[in-house]
């Protein structure tokens, strides 16, 4: 379409709708040149200023020349070559860049497995397994994370899921018998072993501490391991009256506020923040209509990272996806992810 028709049609539409019109030009405009993103995820990935082997970490490279246009890379210490590539999602991918950031682009706007490989043409099952590549990349990238100043702490519990489909595989046996959907979601009364705690964490400026750190009610032990290297000394720790907290702010070198049950807070120290988080966390996880266990680090790191996210234009937060997944080592095979474990802190 000539560009004079395309601006004349411009004076026409509402002002309402010109911003969506804006976002999906941005849109065009980000996809019609991928050059770029190479060199943002090259500085990204060798921020430090030394490129580094992704088999042995050694930073003694040299250029072995190129293939089908990419820069190739070889050791001196371990001997191995690797492009910019290796180890990364889109690695032995016969897929264009523009599918992986279209599928991106679906990930982002919370569409299904289903919707996903229909927008990009792809199978349902590779679909699955994009995500969960994806997914474990931008783990590897975040890491833990780590609070500081005044954080407020919880504890929110999901019940342990199997969800999948056990048919096909010779080597999984269910632990307990299949519960129908509609029925009842835990087999015993209050926290038991059949619930999975989830541990958070927040810090007024928005730094996010999340992960599985056992089953049942949070006990000491599993709340030290979760925070001990990952909240800053001299910190002050708000939490409700739950038990454990006391003795790990005295371990932690913590100030404790503790707000008694049947109040919401104390002065400036309060739990509503974390609160709301847990809240937003388990309308996240409806449209996904149960998460396997084995599977939720994956969404508890992807949840994280849309909140740290959340204030960003969308073609801005495709870029980011797309450039941390390319820029963090994450070696995960079909295979792996099929067959993975629950991971605990």
């Amino acid at each position: 379409m000539p560009k004079a028709v395309i601006l004349a049609l411009l004076k026409r539409v509402a002002s309402s709708d010109l911003p969506e019109i804006l976002v999906e030009v941005e849109k065009g405009i980000f996809k019609s040149d991928l050059s770029k993103l190479q060199n943002e995820i090259q500085e990204t990935r060798y921020s430090s200023g030394q490129y580094k082997c992704p088999f042995c970490g050694d930073d003694h490279i040299v250029k072995n020349g190129k293939a089908k246009g990419n820069q190739r890379y070889l050791c001196r210490n371990c001997g191995k070559s690797f492009s910019q590539q290796t180890q990364t999602p889109t690695v032995y991918s016969k897929k264009e860049t523009k599918v992986w950031i279209d599928y991106i682009e679906c990930m982002i706007k919370g569409y299904s497995l289903r919707r996903c490989s229909e927008e990009c043409q792809i199978n349902l099952a590779t679909s699955f397994f994009w995500r969960h590549k994806i997914l474990d990349a931008l783990s590897s990238f975040m890491g833990a994370g780590e609070v500081d100043g005044l954080v407020e702490a919880d504890e929110c519990y999901l019940r342990y899921s199997y969800k999948g489909n056990h048919s096909k595989s010779k080597r999984f046996k269910m632990p307990r018998p299949s519960r129908k959907r509609g029925g009842e979601s835990v087999g015993k009364r209050g926290l038991s072993s059949e619930q999975v705690c989830i541990g958070t964490a927040l810090d007024r400026t928005g730094n996010i501490l999340i992960g599985m750190i056992g089953t049942g009610r949070a006990k000491y032990d599993n709340l030290k391991r979760f925070f001990e290297g990952r909240i800053a000394p001299h910190s002050i720790l708000c939490t409700d009256s739950a038990h454990g907290y006391g003795k790990l702010a005295t371990q932690l070198d913590l100030e404790h506020k503790a707000i008694p049950s049947g109040k919401h807070m104390r002065g400036i120290y309060h739990i509503q923040h974390i609160n709301a988080f847990h809240s937003n966390f388990k309308s996240f996880l409806e449209k996904f209509r149960g998460v396997s266990t084995k599977h939720l680090y994956s969404y508890l790191m992807w949840f994280k990272w849309i909140e740290l996210f959340k204030d960003e234009k969308e073609i801005l937060k495709i870029q980011k996806a797309y450039v941390q997944s390319q820029a963090s080592y994450s070696v995960i095979s079909n295979e792996a992810i099929s067959s993975r474990e629950p991971l605990f802190v």
